[in-house]
């Protein structure tokens, strides 16, 4: 298993993102973006999901358009990746950041379920 945040760990994500058939019908007529950003000391690592009527991809870096941003420190992330902490939980504590349009990230919260179960062979 790829390191979580490697080069590699982004494309395997990638794939298995993109080839989900379960994934694709799920967002049939969504469009949304995600933005993800972990704060690493001094440099920060980003990568987006983007959710285009069905195509769903993952990629390293930064975008512009996102619907909402999420941003936490490396060690909160982890924790989150690993499923020792919630996202819910990070956030009441005040180590996840979230920005963006909040109702459309409610209104897709169950495609956000299915991404994690996607990616669950990464963990």
């Amino acid at each position: 298993m790829p390191e979580y945040l490697s080069s590699e760990w982004f494309a395997q994500a990638g794939e298995l993102v993109a080839g989900s058939a379960a994934l694709a019908a799920r967002t049939k007529g969504v469009r949304f973006v995600l933005l993800q950003t972990v704060e690493d000391g001094d440099r920060s690592i980003s990568w987006s999901i983007r959710i285009d009527d069905g195509r769903v991809s993952l990629v390293e870096g930064a975008v512009d358009d996102a619907t909402v941003s999420f941003t936490c420190a490396r060690a909160t992330a982890a924790a989150i990746h690993s499923g020792s902490r919630s996202a819910q939980a990070a956030f009441i504590a005040g180590d996840l950041r979230v920005g963006g349009d909040i109702s459309a990230l409610l209104a897709h919260a169950s495609v956000f379920a299915d991404l994690d179960d996607v990616l669950a062979p990464l963990r």
